[in-house]
């Protein structure tokens, strides 16, 4: 992964949930409270109910968006992130 690389996660959990999460699973990248909902809004990513859907959006240099992962598997997906990267950098 490109040092210059930024990975933010999102919730509509409180900072407070967000921190005890990152720190209990050991987290290296920051989490976001989106309590409101407006970032996931921005992003589409409302699903059933009002609940966000588990999805990555991969953010261009230029702030774009390059690719949205629609559906998100756990064990794979960090891998296939690490190769797009490469190729948006």
């Amino acid at each position: 992964m490109p040092e210059d690389t930024v990975v933010l996660g999102a919730s509509k959990d409180s900072i407070k949930a967000q921190k005890a999460f990152a720190e209990k699973h050991g987290l290296k990248y920051s989490l976001l409270a989106d309590a409101d909902g407006a970032l996931i809004k921005a992003y589409g990513v409302n699903g059933m109910m009002g609940l966000a859907e588990r999805k990555t959006v991969l953010i261009d240099r230029q702030g774009r968006v390059a690719k949205v992962y629609e559906s998100v598997n756990p064990v794979t997906h960090a891998k296939q992130v690490v190769r797009d990267l490469a190729e948006v950098a």
